[in-house]
């Protein structure tokens, strides 16, 4: 894929990386230091394509309809955004962090499209299409939709005290682990209320400019040989490099985020999580665990089916209230 020439500090294989491989940068919505984390990206690698999401329509998830292959069926400006991720193979996504997580226009957007790109889900339907026990040629969807892509997370937040910002970058992979793209960097970007504009901040800069190298470079790359690069820690996850862990009461513990089990340890002061090599081969993101979420979906005609048939009349009775909501609250 040919690009409009490329500058990136005269870095012969990252230039011919970009010359080959498209990347874009999504970004949410405007504000103090909010675009500014993204814009130092762009503003050094102007052969990354920004997009900026807060300029676009997208409407919510009363628009999850979908039409002929995935496709959506309302038009509005998440078809532009869409089309500009599939053409991708690196993405950034930026977004800025309002009251714990990512700004509600982010969810609309994943909303949309996780449930379009779920790698295990089109699959599903296409061996059924292959075995001829779903309706379509299989031969017929644009099979370059699941190819593999990289992307870095880089939330954006005015809060110093990082709890008040800690479900930025956990949020922001909920739009990659559908479609199994593989996660290069994570960066909260915080404290922006103190630091006033992430120019004044070298550092910072410097993190942007290395999360842009190393998420094209990573398109060459096999999976295994990429190494995370996460310059505020590794995180206690060793899939999504999150610090966030669902507790039950005993050693067992999960990864809210990929899913996954681990047992925990006390060593002093110190927690230690260990997460077997079975488990992290089942996280959200791996074909394997996608698999598990498609399988107990396209299981749940058997079980409702017949249930709501056995109880017709009660459930139409009980529907009257229900069906008559917009009569009731206009009168």
């Amino acid at each position: 894929m040919s690009l409009r020439k490329v500058r990136i500090d005269k870095t012969a294989e990252i230039e011919r990386l970009l010359e080959e491989y498209l990347v874009i940068c999504l970004c949410g919505l405007p504000g103090m230091g909010r675009k500014t984390a993204v814009s130092m990206l762009l503003e050094k690698h102007p052969e990354v394509n920004p997009v900026y999401c807060y300029d676009r329509e997208l409407r919510d998830l009363t628009a999850l309809e979908k039409g002929k292959d995935n496709n959506c069926i309302i038009k509005d400006d998440f078809q532009m955004v869409e089309e500009a991720v599939r053409e991708a193979d690196a993405i950034i996504l930026g977004a800025p962090v309002y009251v714990l997580q990512p700004v509600g226009q982010f969810k609309d957007f994943v909303d949309r499209f996780s449930c379009r790109h779920d790698v295990s889900a089109i699959n599903w339907v296409l061996d059924k299409r292959r075995a001829g026990e779903a309706p379509g040629n299989a031969d017929d969807y644009p099979i370059e939709r699941l190819r593999r892509r990289t992307v870095s997370y880089i939330s954006v937040g005015g809060a110093s005290t990082e709890n008040w910002v800690s479900m930025g970058t956990a949020t922001l992979h909920l739009f990659g682990f559908p479609a199994m793209m593989k996660v290069v960097a994570n960066y909260n970007a915080n404290s922006m209320g103190t630091i006033g504009n992430p120019y004044l901040n070298e550092e910072m800069i410097g993190h942007m400019h290395e999360i842009g190298k190393r998420t094209a470079a990573a398109v060459e790359m096999d999976d295994k040989d990429v190494e995370y690069y996460g310059p505020k820690g590794m995180g206690t996850c060793p899939v999504c490099h999150q610090n966030l862990l669902t507790v039950n009461g005993t050693t067992t513990v999960e990864c809210p985020i990929c899913g996954i089990e681990g047992k925990i340890a006390i060593d002093g002061d110190k927690l230690n999580v260990e997460f077997s090599e079975a488990q992290q081969a089942r996280a959200r993101g791996t074909f394997a665990g996608l698999r598990e979420h498609t399988t107990e979906i396209q299981g749940f005609g058997a079980i409702c089916g017949p249930k709501i048939m056995a109880n017709k009349e009660l459930l139409e009775k009980k529907m009257e209230r229900v069906k008559k909501f917009d009569e009731m609250i206009n009168a």
